[in-house]
C-alpha cells in the first residue's frame, strides 16, 4: 500500500502514555485491513439464510467466469445435437467413463482440500501458540523481574518497557513479514522498535529487508539479550531465566514454521494437472450426458461444473491464510488484541501483593483442621460461617479433627 513515511516526534513513543502527535499517526502506514475485525462463534439455532445466499468472502466471484464459460460451452452442444445432425453416429450411449473418471476426481478434490484446510489450521495453531509465550514472556518481564530492593532504577524501568514493547513488535512484525511487508514504518510496529538503534526513527526511512535481516529474529535477539542482563543483574533466578528462554525459543520455532508453511506451496504439477482433470471433465460433460438429457443438459453442466471448480478454489483460497482474504487468518486482531492485553498489564503495579488480598469467599463449611483458636480458645464466627474464612491476628493452636 502506498503511503507518505512519517517524521519522528521529539518523544519516544510508549504504550500506556500519550498518543503520537496528530501529524505522526496520520502519516505513518498503516495495514490494508484498516479496521480488525471480530469474529464471534456462535450455534446458530435455525437455519443460517445468510451464509446460503453470501457472495462476498466465497468462491463464487472466482468461479464465476470459467462456470458461465463451460455452461455457455454445453448450449452449444446441445443446440448443435438438437438442430443438426453434426454429433450423430458417434455420442456415446454409456456414461461409464464419466462415473469412472468422477471417482478419480473427487479422490483427488478430497486430497486437495483437505490439504489445504491442514495448511489453514497449522497457521492458526502456531499463533495461538506465539500468543501463549508472548503472554508468558509479557507476564514474567512485568511481575517477575524486580531487584532485591523491590526498586528499579529509572534506566532498569525503562529497559523493562522497552522489552514489553518488543513483545507487541514481535506480533506485528511476525504478521507484515508473512504478508511481504518489508518496510517497518508502521503504526503498529514503529513505534514498539523505535528506542532500539537499528530501528530507530532516522533510519527507518533507509531501512530494507533484502539485506538479510529478519525484524521478529532481530526482536527474539534483543529479547534474549535483555534476559541475560537481567539475570547477570540479579533481577530473575535462574528458573524464570529458563522459563523466558524456552519461550523466545519457541516464538522462534513457530516462526520458522510460518515460513514453512508460507514457502511450501501444493506443488505446481499437482495443481495444475488437477484444474485441467476438472475442466477436462466439466467440459466432456455435456457430450456424456446431451443424448439423454437434451435441454436439461445445460442446467446439469452448470451445477456440476459450480461444485467441482468450486471445490477446487477452495483449495487455492485457503492454503495460504496469511494475506488480506475474507477467508484469511484474522492476524491483525490476534495483534490487537494481545497489544490491548499487554498496555492494560503495564497500567497495572508491576508486583501483585497477595499480601494485600481481602477475606476470601469460602463455598463451602471450612473444614475442622483448618479453624483456628484465639487466645480465649474460641472458634471465630466467622470461620464457622459458609461466606468467609476469619483469621485471627494471633495464633495458638489448630484443632486437630
Amino acid at each position: 500500500m502506498a503511503s507518505s513515511r512519517y517524521e519522528p516526534t521529539s518523544r519516544p513513543f510508549t504504550p500506556g502514555g500519550e498518543s503520537l502527535a496528530p501529524t505522526v499517526a496520520s502519516s505513518m502506514k498503516q495495514s490494508r485491513k484498516h479496521n480488525v475485525i471480530s469474529r464471534h462463534v456462535a450455534n446458530n439455532k435455525g437455519y443460517n439464510w445468510n451464509e446460503l445466499v453470501a457472495i462476498s468472502g466465497t468462491v463464487i466471484p472466482a468461479v464465476s467466469l470459467p462456470v458461465f464459460a463451460v455452461t455457455a460451452f454445453s448450449t452449444v452442444v446441445v443446440v448443435l445435437n438438437t438442430y443438426t445432425s453434426i454429433f450423430k453416429g458417434w455420442l456415446p450411449n454409456s456414461t461409464i467413463m464419466m462415473t469412472v473418471l468422477g471417482v478419480v476426481l473427487g479422490l483427488l478434490l478430497v486430497f486437495r482440500t483437505n490439504t489445504a484446510y491442514e495448511r489453514f489450521m497449522e497457521g492458526r495453531r502456531l499463533w495461538g501458540t506465539v500468543i501463549v509465550n508472548l503472554r508468558n514472556l509479557s507476564r514474567l518481564i512485568w511481575i517477575g523481574v524486580h531487584s532485591k530492593t523491590d526498586h528499579l532504577t529509572p534506566e532498569e524501568f525503562n529497559r523493562k518497557r522497552c522489552a514489553m514493547n518488543l513483545l507487541m513488535a514481535f506480533a506485528a512484525a511476525s504478521k507484515h513479514y508473512l504478508r511481504d511487508e518489508d518496510e517497518i514504518d508502521y503504526e503498529d510496529l514503529a513505534p514498539f522498535i523505535s528506542h532500539i538503534s537499528d530501528f530507530s526513527y532516522d533510519r527507518m526511512l533507509t531501512f530494507k529487508a533484502d539485506d538479510g535481516r529478519v525484524v521478529p529474529l532481530d526482536i527474539t535477539h534483543h529479547l534474549a539479550s535483555y534476559v541475560a542482563v537481567c539475570r547477570v543483574k540479579d533481577h530473575i533466578d535462574i528458573n524464570v531465566q529458563g522459563l523466558m528462554n524456552t519461550a523466545i525459543n519457541s516464538l522462534v520455532d513457530c516462526f520458522t514454521n510460518f515460513e514453512r508453511v508460507r514457502n511450501t506451496p501444493v506443488p505446481l504439477a499437482y495443481s495444475s494437472l488437477l484444474k485441467q482433470i476438472v475442466m477436462i471433465y466439466v467440459v466432456a460433460l455435456p457430450f456424456q450426458i446431451v443424448a439423454q438429457t437434451s435441454w436439461v443438459t445445460i442446467p446439469i453442466v452448470f451445477l456440476g461444473s459450480f461444485c467441482l471448480i468450486g471445490i477446487e478454489s477452495i483449495g487455492t483460497e485457503i492454503e495460504n491464510p496469511f494475506g488480506y482474504d475474507a477467508n484469511d487468518l484474522p492476524m491483525d486482531q490476534f495483534c490487537e488484541d494481545f497489544r490491548r492485553e499487554t498496555q492494560a498489564l503495564m497500567s497495572r503495579t508491576t508486583r501483585v501483593a497477595c499480601e494485600e488480598w481481602g477475606e476470601a469467599y469460602a463455598f463451602t463449611p471450612v473444614p475442622e483442621v483448618y479453624r483456628a483458636k484465639t487466645e480465649e480458645g474460641c472458634v471465630t464466627n466467622a470461620t464457622e460461617s459458609i461466606g468467609g474464612i476469619g483469621i485471627p491476628d494471633k495464633v495458638d493452636v489448630l484443632v486437630k479433627a
